[in-house]
């Protein structure tokens, strides 16, 4: 796996764990033990570098994720310890990924497809068969 890829599933899984947490960057920096500062670069794609070793260490504890899975290392990972990654998350993983595309190009094609996704799937819900 690239370091790319690597960096954009961090910062998906970030994501995930506020999202599924409920709360708000300072909660996440305080819970995990990284400053808010470095949080919110990571999830702005302001970091072009992996974090340092002592980030990486309370990330991986943080997500309850094993540290060489940060670092696309992912034999005995138990995924399902793992914050679940919602698809516009998923999405932007990949897009942070592209190497055909800027960071900026792909945080706004992130942000339109989350916007899109979003709009759908609250006027589209699936039905139960036989409704």
């Amino acid at each position: 796996m690239s370091s790319n890829t690597e960096l954009a599933r961090l910062v998906g899984l970030i994501k995930a764990k506020r999202r599924e947490m409920g709360i708000g960057l300072r909660e996440a920096a305080k819970a995990s033990g990284v400053s808010p500062s470095t949080l919110s670069r990571l999830e702005r794609g302001d970091s072009s570098s992996f974090p340092d070793t002592k980030t990486l260490t309370n990330l991986a504890a943080w997500l309850n994720v094993p540290i060489g899975s940060l670092l696309g290392d992912t034999p005995g990972h138990k995924k399902k310890e793992a914050p679940h990654m919602a698809t516009p998350e998923k999405v932007e993983v990949y897009l942070r990924a592209d190497k055909n595309l800027t960071s900026e190009t792909a945080a706004s094609l992130s942000e339109m497809f989350r916007m899109l996704y979003n709009q759908l799937a609250d006027t589209k819900k699936p039905t139960k068969p036989g409704s």
